[in-house]
């Protein structure tokens, strides 16, 4: 009888896992073998140091990186990498399962506030291919069950690893030397008391349903990880490979009492004025009238309550996903050993909104038509011309609008090392990427159908199958006649990488006198890489035909290409035994160039110095972020953006928020539209944005400082300065600052930008009316503050306590729309609005025993107060309401606590709670809301529980 062998399960695995992503399979001879004894495991380990290609087992980045190790993830029950490392505060707080309407549909991360853009994101010190949305990196394909540790690397980069590392770099290493097998399953869910007071009343005066006491357990996710590795052939190779699967159901918004209505600025459950019942907008030169219809089916003036779009729209999104990868190495000999590393991920998601609507369709009518019956004599319009009547009423009858979504990404590595003589060592490597994501979209109207449907499907201007919508008595809308104007939307988005790399490092055999024997290393190579993005739709999502999306999507087929030469060097200029015991030096320079832009040219300086238990660091770095496709390519078109008009609304509301008449006058709006241009009910408006194929590179200056003292044995603190300069930022300059620096200034370069709606003064409703809001080489970017991470370690009570605190202190986040108007400059530090959620202060602090078999982890996640106050001028802000009345939003803190024992030699159980005390988010008005009636980042669902067990052998 054969037995199980864990080590040639590793290498079927492997070998398999590779096929699947490569379409093809290698062979190897096998045979079992110790582990190389832990020494060698934490020597080979140390060498791999992030922010340098130096192969020195001296080797040490100038610039400050914050380790996450492998523990976190299991005492945080985070099964998603996000989860864990988008808690940290270096980076932004953002956990996109828990977005629906923006979402990217995919997790990233984003160091600084500065954009997932300027964050280079790698695995094993290689980057990730391009994601679906803007190119941004999908680290969904990262199996957290595998990772050894997250490198969160601050300041520039780019000189070692190319564009994007402007804020910094986020480095997943993977255990690719993993030894046995390991089986781990795993179940979470979230689980609250709806007990919120204020938001329960407000349902109860609008008749809605609510949630009211113990949730239970929802939201639930379920996950089970497999892992397999081991040596073989006297320890030449070694083989690992893993397969992993997670399920989590949907939460609604319905599910939380706190955001199962839309909370309105004038505190009420507000929603959108596309309504279940209809509301009407009628307009000619001689009549501007909101009406609606009575039960009784006569028309009254104004419009009917608003519709509560939140219950359908999800809290959570649901998605499903397979993981899997194999890493692969073995030594011919010591000149010679390739590998191979695989990974892949398929994923499905949806997002769910509430139904579609007519969304203010207009059609022409005159008083005199039948479908308005009585609406001229009810509401007093006696003009004979054509009206504009336009239609808002909500598809209740269909259900909401899905998009599901299926992404297939895989990514291969290919590759031999070795050494070249006895100082050095060589590695060339080919990295090939692709992803593949298709939406299919459903629930949806197809906007040229629905003009027809209301107009009763009138000869000559029709559709086939098309029935008539009758929104003008009650009663009249059918169900049959909104599935005829259902399309199905189909988009494709595939993109695709090619790196290939080629290095050498070494010791040049000489060094300084000064640095008594220590010798120069340096490292340089070169690297081509080259990105493909496509994007194709359906007819009707391509030409903008969707009601409910309002937005075309041209097709895109474009690829960018560089070509780079690197070099860096570690030199040591000082080596003693006094009071300074070392001084080293590392330098680095990067040529880079693109097909489009040309040349650039990024560098970096830094050095270490040893005190003894006092440690000295610091550097500059020139790092840029070239432009990606839809930076250059993307076809400019109206799309959404959140936020606030400031000359919309009543005389009062426009002068609560400080802008004048004359002030509006500069935007667009006449003296007979000022007080009663509409405001937007879901503060959705218009604006033109797309790319610019002139883009150049921006460039980013970063210095860090900071120093490592170690007063007492196991107790080590860093404190890190840091300063992230960026100009000619590819960015927009914000549809929001236009209108305001218009408006304050009168600057044709910002009003020529406004295209308000002839009648109405509108920046919604109809396509004609948006700001142009396109990309450029706009302004500038600048962010500084102070990082403390302290760990201590010590042992009382029979066991090892071990204590350990990352906080980040911001002293500026300053943002320049256009630099020649210095007075649209706006500092974000500590301020809450709709730009702006930068906390001047955030950490996340651990408290861990452990004796025998047992150990017990407390966890601390701090997020600093925010001011509600306009970031240009330091005066309070009175838009929403409930930030007001609270003097902005107060600090919050989040307890976790986890334990684990070891039932078996084994097999560890591992039981967990975050958000111990079942905070809810901080509650905003829909102005400032991202989903339900909260800001981003806090925990949004209440008490999070979860356990795992894993069995290793």
């Amino acid at each position: 009888m054969s037995k199980f062998n864990p080590l040639s399960a590793a290498i079927g695995y492997a070998l398999l896992a590779g096929t699947m992503s490569l379409a093809a399979s290698s062979a190897f001879a096998q045979q079992s073998e110790p582990a190389q004894d832990e020494e060698e495991a934490q020597v080979l380990d140390a060498i791999v140091v992030t922010g340098t290609r130096i192969q020195s087992r001296s080797a040490m980045s100038s610039a400050p990186v914050t380790e996450i190790d492998r523990q976190q993830f299991t005492v945080s029950g985070a099964t998603r990498v996000d989860d864990l490392v988008n808690q940290y505060p270096q980076l932004s707080p953002a956990f996109d399962s828990q977005t629906n309407n923006p979402s990217n549909g995919y997790a990233t991360v984003s160091l600084r506030d500065l954009g997932a853009e300027r964050t280079l994101t790698l695995v094993n010190g290689r980057r990730l291919p391009p994601g679906p949305a803007g190119e941004l990196r999908d680290i969904s394909i990262i199996p957290a069950a595998l990772i050894q540790r997250v490198d969160v690397l601050t300041g520039g980069a780019s000189a070692v690893y190319g564009s994007d590392a402007v804020a910094g770099v986020v480095n997943f290493i993977l255990d690719t030397e993993f030894e046995g097998v390991s089986i781990g399953a795993g179940w979470s869910a979230y689980q609250h008391d709806n007990s919120n007071d204020f938001m329960q009343g407000l349902q109860r005066a609008r008749s809605f349903p609510f949630e009211d006491g113990n949730s239970g357990f929802d939201g639930a996710a379920r996950n089970v990880d497999l892992a397999m590795g081991g040596s073989f052939s006297e320890g030449r190779g070694h083989a690992m490979a893993w397969l992993t699967y997670r399920q989590n159901d949907p939460l609604f918004q319905a599910q939380r009492d706190y955001a199962s209505c839309t909370l309105g600025q004038n505190l009420q459950c507000g929603g959108s004025n596309t309504n279940a019942s209809g509301n009407f907008y009628f307009y000619n030169a001689d009549v501007a009238l909101p009406a609606n219809i009575a039960t009784n089916g006569r028309w009254q003036a104004g419009y009917g309550a608003p519709y509560n779009f939140a219950p359908l729209n999800y809290y959570q999104r649901p998605d499903e996903r397979y993981t899997a990868g194999a890493s692969v190495r073995f030594e011919v000999n010591e000149y010679f050993t390739p590998y191979l590393e695989t990974m892949m991920i398929n994923r499905e998601d949806s997002q769910q909104l509430a139904p579609t609507g007519t969304f203010f369709t207009p059609v022409s009518l005159l008083c005199t038509d039948p479908l308005l019956r009585t609406a001229c004599a009810d509401l007093g319009i006696t003009t004979t011309d054509p009206m504009q009547v336009y239609v808002a009423r909500r598809n209740v009858e269909g259900g909401g609008r899905l998009n599901n979504t299926t992404d297939n990404t895989f990514r291969f590595v290919v590759g031999a090392k070795g050494q070249l003589t006895d100082n050095w060592q060589y590695d060339a490597s080919y990295l090939f990427a692709r992803t593949n994501n298709d939406i299919q979209g459903t629930r949806d109207w197809i906007t040229s159908r629905v003009a027809s449907a209301l107009l009763g499907c009138p000869a000559g201007n029709t559709f086939a199958g098309c029935l008539p919508y009758n929104v003008w008595q009650p009663g009249g809308v059918t169900a049959a006649a909104g599935r005829a104007l259902e399309g199905t939307s189909l988009s494709k988005t595939r993109t695709e990488m090619r790196v290939l790399n080629a290095y050498v490092s070494g010791d040049l055999g000489f060094g300084f006198p000064s640095a008594d024997g220590g010798t120069i290393w340096t490292a340089f190579g070169v690297e081509s890489r080259r990105e493909n993005y496509s994007f194709f739709a359906d007819n009707d999502t391509a030409s903008g035909n969707f009601i409910g999306t309002g937005t075309s999507a041209p097709a895109i087929d474009e690829g960018i290409q560089v070509d780079e030469f690197f070099a860096e060097a570690m030199i040591p200029v000082f080596a003693g035994d006094g009071f300074l015991k070392s001084i080293d030096v590392d330098a680095g320079y990067r040529y880079s160039d693109y097909d489009l832009s040309g040349g650039a040219n990024t560098y970096k300086l830094g050095f270490n110095s040893d005190l003894g238990a006092f440690r000295v660091r610091g550097g500059y770095n020139r790092a840029i972020r070239a432009p990606g496709i839809n930076d250059l390519y993307a076809t400019r078109r109206v799309g959404l953006w959140s936020g606030e008009d400031p000359c919309a609304g009543t005389v009062a509301q426009i002068t609560a928020r400080g802008f004048t008449q004359a002030q509006c006058a500069r935007t667009g709006v006449s003296a007979a539209q000022f007080g009663s241009v509409p405001i937007a009910s879901a503060n959705q408006f218009n604006q033109l944005a797309g790319g610019t194929s002139t883009l150049e590179p921006e460039q980013a200056d970063t210095w860090t400082i900071g120093f490592v003292v170690s007063p007492i044995d196991n107790l080590a603190i860093t404190v890190d300065y840091f300063d992230v300069k960026i100009e000619d930022a590819i960015t927009s300059i914000g549809s929001q600052n236009i209108l305001e620096g218009c408006a304050l200034n009168g600057d044709p370069f910002l009003c020529n930008r406004i295209r308000r709606a002839p009648g109405s003064g509108a920046l919604h409703r109809n396509n004609n009316a948006f700001v142009i809001n396109a990309l450029d080489n706009f302004g500038e970017l600048r962010t500084r503050g102070i990082d403390l991470s302290v760990n201590y370690d010590f042992e009382a009570f029979g066991g090892r306590f071990a204590a350990a605190m990352a906080g980040s202190y911001l002293l500026e986040d300053l943002t320049s729309p256009v630099p020649t108007a210095r007075s649209l400059d706006f500092d974000c530090t500590g301020l809450y609005g709709p730009s702006c959620q930068n906390y001047e202060w955030r950490h996340i602090a651990s408290l861990n025993y452990a004796r025998d078999r047992y150990s017990v982890n407390l966890r601390w996640r701090y997020f600093g107060a925010l001011d509600y106050v306009n970031p240009r001028t330091g005066a309070e802000l009175t838009s929403d309401p409930i930030v007001n009345a609270n003097d902005g939003i107060g600090s919050y803190s989040y307890f976790d606590l986890s334990g684990n024992v070891q039932l078996f030699d084994n097999v560890v159980w591992t039981l967990g709670v975050n958000n111990i005390a079942d905070k809810e988010p901080p509650l905003v008005t829909t102005i400032l809301a991202l989903n339900g009636n909260a800001p981003g980042g806090y925990d949004q669902l209440g008490r999070y529980v979860f356990s795992s067990i894993n069995i290793k052998f």
